[in-house]
């Protein structure tokens, strides 16, 4: 089939277009199409669809290319949304996607799935160690209006909000909520009236929140689950609530590991199952709040003090329910200040070429008819994605983030090392102070990791493998057993890596003295003690699971026992021991000597003759199609560490194992790849998994990630586990230090992208408001044939440029544009001296 064609869901063929004599009647093909109830549109190959937009259990197209396909009148976003539509900042649906793959709210305090009725607070978990999960908390904005018709909905990334939109009669009503980025516990629900009418407007709504009873929960379906989950159980509190405010008091139904009970409070105008607007009450507005002992550490709290806190909150959130909107979209605007902006090549605009139809020849036009843009669709993907990372995190609130977000149960909502090698990384050059945020919770967890060692008889930090409050392991209690939570414990050294990438892109020497060595100095210790040094050449780190956990079958069994000598943990190890060793002497702290000799000797596995690397002793190379590498590993010393790394050994090491990767987990592996086949020049195979990044987990025309590819002829599983943020920070990363070269190092910042590339139909990539040293701000645009810089005049003259030849340049509020014929990469951005 031509690249005219998204493959699949066709539901009519007329013959037409290519291979036939006669080309395609756009009109005749709009007719049928509209006279057609399945039909959302066509193409000019004279197929008819049921689907043409996003991706879902039931609607997905592969498209990595323009294609023609034709949108219905129906289906077209809002007038007044199209702007944005067509500038990558809103994403619209109608009909609406599964409900798993709707997007999430939040301000990395709370969150929910839009028009969930579960909500979540980063940091509460309910259970001990053994049987710990994130907590569901009945959501007071979640519910659907069951009057009229839904005619779009609509994500407003810029703004973080996410309404519909219903046709009710004559009039048009919009369904709006949204979590306030500057009061931490506000949420808001709304509905308007956007049409004029002399008559009022009556409509049915139906709310999920039910926290007395907690009847509603379809959402554990999105995380493999089934049936209803009660975490807390709440009463009605009569005594405190008003008329404009009701109280619901709850109590998690488990004590956590301090033998402590939690409490989480809910203060929230719930709105009536009937509703009028009018034009003189256009504008109906809900306020909630949430508090919980989480707002007041690990010491034991009552009720009370957790009630007080979310009544302070909904008082300043009443006082203030004029502006409140108005504040927090002015916030979300200051945070995307920050952020990576595609501009199309000529030939394949955002915006392409419509056409308006009078297909039944009654002099109006009654159908338009659009196609797709692989550029929109690029900066779509990466507007989502890091829409996504900063729903879930904040600069003051230092919980961490779970791969599956804040906003689902995913991954029972506990820290794995995705927040250290894939969000972290990707929110760093943008916002440092949320980078230093996210290491913090590993900070805050330093005491319950030298439990955890102790434990298992090491010295130092053994941080969970599954991490939940304040660092609680999710499981392996007892320093006994199998499996990835008990002996998958490179995520120790992971975090090591992303202290190091924090330094090396801040130089903040007092972060790094009073928080970053801390972590390194009991990681190295971990490590140290955690080396079989009985052979005096060779150390051994044994019984191991490592990256690659699909290591796990009836030959290795090394989920139950492990394998030795893993080449990531290793490398991963001899990082920490050094780095350590390296910060200690930098300070003049006490440093092991022991640090340094175990690193030198630690096994690093290395095949000399076909100088590649080796997963593990004794490991033999995937035989397809029954076994596959998954997710990555050796990759992983190439991209994001530069260990033991040379041109040869790169190339040999991407040939041998990328093509044994396993393709079900995207997300994770794709943007490792493309990162490494650009830094090889190999720029077809680079955008072949780039397109596998941006495409193959992602579902919903809102772009919601799962952390496995769940299409039927993909070989592993297919549960759901959505909102997979792992491969959303992966994704901005494959953009941001794939093609657009980004790096930092020892150095510092620097850049060195592959001139003449770019992503797929692109003629710039620019990098808005990049932080040196964590202060200094300066905006980096690359095209196929030179690299632009510019600040604003507060900053100019402060940041200079260097190529390899050591020629200079300073940074001002005029571009400074380099071509690259002129000048010898790699380029480094630093402050002037």
């Amino acid at each position: 089939m031509s690249k005219t064609d998204a493959v699949g869901h066709d539901i009519a063929y007329f013959e037409c277009g290519e291979g036939f004599s006669k080309e395609c009647d756009i009109e005749e093909l709009a007719a049928h199409c509209n006279a057609n109830p399945v039909c959302q549109g066509f193409n000019t190959n004279g197929l008819l669809k049921s689907c043409t937009a996003g991706c879902d259990a039931g609607c997905c197209y592969d498209v990595t290319h323009n294609v023609d396909l034709y949108i219905r009148k129906g289906y077209l976003p809002p007038e007044d949304w199209q702007d944005g539509v067509n500038s990558g900042k809103i994403l619209y649906a109608n009909p609406e996607p599964h409900f798993c793959f709707l997007p999430e709210i939040g301000n990395g305090y709370i969150a929910t799935g839009a028009m969930s009725a579960a909500l979540f607070q980063s940091g509460l978990f309910t259970g001990k160690c053994g049987n710990i999960g994130k907590a569901r908390v009945p959501s007071p904005i979640g519910g659907s209006i069951m009057s009229g018709e839904l005619i779009a909905s609509g994500l407003h990334m810029d703004k973080a909000v996410f309404a519909r939109r219903y046709q009710i009669n004559d009039a048009t009503v919009e369904h709006r909520v949204f979590i306030s980025r500057n009061i931490k516990g506000v949420m808001v629900l709304e509905f308007s009236l956007l049409s004029p009418t002399s008559t009022a407007v009556p409509f049915i709504f139906s709310s999920t929140f039910d926290p007395l009873n907690q009847t509603h929960n379809p959402e554990t379906a999105c995380t493999g689950g089934g049936g209803v989950e009660v975490d807390i159980k709440f009463t009605f509190n009569s005594n405190l609530s008003t008329s404009s405010m009701s109280v619901y008091e709850g109590v998690l139904l488990s004590q956590d590991d301090y033998d402590r009970y939690v409490y989480v409070t809910v203060c929230t105008q719930q709105p009536d199952e009937t509703l009028t607007l009018s034009s003189s009450v256009p504008v109906l507005r809900y306020i909630s709040t949430l508090a919980s002992s989480i707002d007041f550490g690990t010491a034991p709290i009552e009720q009370k003090t957790v009630t007080l806190e979310a009544i302070n909150r909904f008082d300043e959130a009443w006082t203030k329910r004029n502006e409140l909107f108005d504040e927090h979209v002015q916030a979300w605007q200051n945070l995307w200040e920050s952020g990576i902006d595609i501009e199309p090549i000529e030939t394949e605009p955002f915006v392409l070429p419509r056409r308006l139809l009078d297909t039944n020849r009654d002099g109006q036009n009654d159908t338009i008819i659009t196609t797709f843009s692989r550029a929109l669709d690029i900066a779509q993907h990466v507007n989502t994605s890091l829409y996504y990372l900063l729903c879930s995190t904040r600069d003051d609130w230092p919980y961490g983030i779970s791969p599956g977000g804040l906003a689902s149960q995913s991954y029972s909502g506990v820290i794995f090392m995705d927040m250290d090698w894939y969000m972290m990384p990707a929110l760093l050059p943008f916002y440092p102070s949320i980078a230093a945020n996210i290491l913090r919770y590993r900070y805050n967890s330093l005491s319950e990791s030298n439990k955890i060692a102790q434990v298992f008889g090491y010295k130092g930090a053994m941080f969970a493998w599954t991490a939940s409050y304040f660092g609680r392991p999710q499981g392996c209690c007892d320093g006994k057993g199998g499996w990835e939570n008990c002996i998958e414990q490179h995520v120790t050294g992971d975090v090591s890596v992303a202290v190091r990438t924090y330094y090396y892109a801040t130089r903040d020497r007092v972060w790094l003295q009073n928080v970053g060595w801390p972590l390194l100095r009991d990681i190295a210790r971990f490590w140290s003690s955690r080396t079989d040094k009985s052979n005096n050449e060779t150390y051994s780190i044994n019984g191991i699971m490592p990256v690659d956990e699909w290591c796990d079958n009836t030959e290795s069994k090394c989920g139950d026992i492990g394998i030795n000598n893993a080449i990531q943990t290793n490398a991963v190890a001899v990082v920490s021991l050094l780095y350590a060793t390296e910060v200690g002497n930098m300070f003049g702290f006490d440093v092991d000597p022991e640090w340094a000799i175990t690193a030198n000797k630690l096994k690093i596995n290395f095949n000399a003759t076909t100088q590649t690397h080796i997963q593990w002793d004794n490991a033999t190379l995937a035989i397809l199609p029954n076994h596959y590498i998954c997710p990555e590993d050796v990759l992983y010393l190439t991209y994001p560490m530069n260990f033991n790394i040379t041109p040869e050994i790169m190339r040999n090491d991407a040939e041998t194992y990328i093509p044994i990767t396993c393709q079900e987990n995207a997300g994770m592996t794709g943007p490792i790849h493309a990162i490494v086949w650009l830094m090889l020049n190999e720029t077809w195979k680079a955008e072949g998994e780039f397109n596998r990044s941006l495409q193959a987990c992602t579902y919903g025309e809102f772009h919601v990630r799962n952390e496995v590819d769940i299409h039927p002829d993909i070989i592993g599983g297919h549960e759901f586990n959505t909102h997979f943020l792992t491969g959303d920070g992966g994704f901005i990363q494959s953009v941001m230090m794939g093609y657009a070269g980004l790096r930092f190092d020892e150095k510092g910042l620097l850049f060195n992208p592959l001139p003449n590339v770019l992503t797929p139909s692109t003629k710039t990539i620019r990098l808005r408001n990049l932080l040196v040293h964590g202060t200094y701000p300066f905006d980096y645009t690359l095209d196929r044939s030179s690299m632009s810089f510019i600040t604003s005049s507060s900053y100019q003259n402060l940041l200079c440029v260097s190529d390899n030849l050591h020629s200079q340049w300073r940074i001002t509020s005029e571009q400074l544009k380099l071509d690259f014929a002129d000048i010898q990469l790699p380029i480094r951005v630093d402050l002037c001296v």
